[in-house]
């Protein structure tokens, strides 16, 4: 029996009902009061089950079906010409099999590694970028595979990177319905993204999970990042572990993302805002294809309790930190190819 059936919700249809579908449209298109109304409903999603779905978004769907399209004939190429792109330090590039786990995971004690393999891209930044140019950590380039085992596709590196920059957007506009959310001014957050974010987006794909035990594709975790937005096709596989102890699958609601707060958002929330636990088993014999798209502060930013989320009666509970040293700790946690990353087991 999985996790997700040993864990079923008794009552499937109030458990989805649990995670909120939230319209960003009238905030975004500025209507009087639309602001204040939205960070209402997204205050008590991110308390309650810090998961949720996001409508009015304004992203094409012909965009997104053209970045599962380019993620689809990444995949199809042969694992050897995708290695010439092996994840760097920067986790830039090409993740195969059994590459990373989920140790710094306090949700559950991983002992075999994540069955599926992942294609990451970051800001397109070229060889005279100063700080890429510098190898300052996480800032550098892309890895892109034109050119290996005879790929030739000119839209590929276009329509990645055009999905990359209308789900960095759209991460930016959400900004103010957050700090609002969190009784703060609507531009509270601008000054930690400002320069440039650290942000990813990882072209996932998941192989049919393994039946033995403690298998997933991947392992219950949390997000590291301040909002991930996940793209998702017609293949189940994500489960979320609701406050009960539940974990349940949300179903796919056309014409939404769904959306969770990662570690980041927690902390500088002083713990009020959640980071749920989620993971992924894939069922049956289809391979499940999701594009998941992780946006944080810019790394140099010290992050430390906000304000609003602090007193005298509920001090801060995390010290202040660089975000650059809060992502390399999680990098170093979790993904075998980074100095120390790889447990005993892996390296035998």
């Amino acid at each position: 029996m999985t996790l997700f059936a040993e864990h079923a919700p008794v009552d499937m249809q109030a458990a989805v009902a649990e995670i909120p579908v939230l319209d960003f449209g009238p905030c975004f298109r500025g209507e009087a009061g639309a602001l204040g109304r939205l960070a209402d409903q997204l205050r008590r999603a991110c308390e309650r089950v810090g998961f949720f779905y996001i409508s009015g978004h304004g992203v094409p769907q012909a965009l997104v079906d053209r970045a599962f399209a380019a993620s689809k004939r990444f995949h199809a190429l042969p694992l050897e010409a995708k290695l010439e792109l092996k994840l760097n330090l920067n986790n830039i590039g090409y993740m195969p099999m059994n590459a990373s786990m989920q140790r710094h995971s306090t949700v559950h004690r991983a002992t075999k590694p994540n069955q599926n393999d992942s294609y990451f891209v970051s800001h397109d930044r070229g060889p005279e970028h100063p700080e890429a140019k510098a190898a300052v950590p996480l800032r550098g380039m892309n890895q892109w595979p034109e050119g290996l085992a005879g790929f030739c596709d000119p839209s590929f590196r276009s329509d990645v990177m055009a999905y990359f920059q209308a789900l960095h957007d759209l991460g930016q506009r959400m900004l103010p319905a957050f700090a609002t959310a969190l009784d703060m001014p609507a531009d509270a957050f601008a000054e930690y993204f400002a320069g440039e974010t650290h942000a990813n987006l990882r072209l996932l794909h998941y192989p049919p999970t393994g039946k033995g035990e403690n298998e997933f594709g991947t392992a219950p975790h949390t997000d590291n990042s301040f909002l991930t937005i996940l793209a998702r096709t017609g293949v189940p596989g994500l489960g979320i572990r609701l406050p009960s102890g539940e974990w349940v699958h949300p179903p796919l609601i056309e014409g939404t993302f769904i959306c969770n707060l990662g570690n980041i958002m927690r902390r500088w929330s002083n713990d009020r805002f959640l980071s749920t636990p989620h993971a992924v088993i894939v069922e049956g014999d289809d391979h499940r294809y999701s594009i998941a798209y992780f946006h944080s502060p810019n790394p140099d930013r010290t992050l430390t309790c906000l304000p609003s989320c602090v007193s005298a009666a509920n001090p801060a509970k995390h010290p202040p930190a660089v975000y650059r040293d809060l992502v390399l700790e999680f990098y170093r946690a979790n993904y075998f190819h980074q100095p120390g990353g790889a447990p005993k087991e892996a390296a035998d």
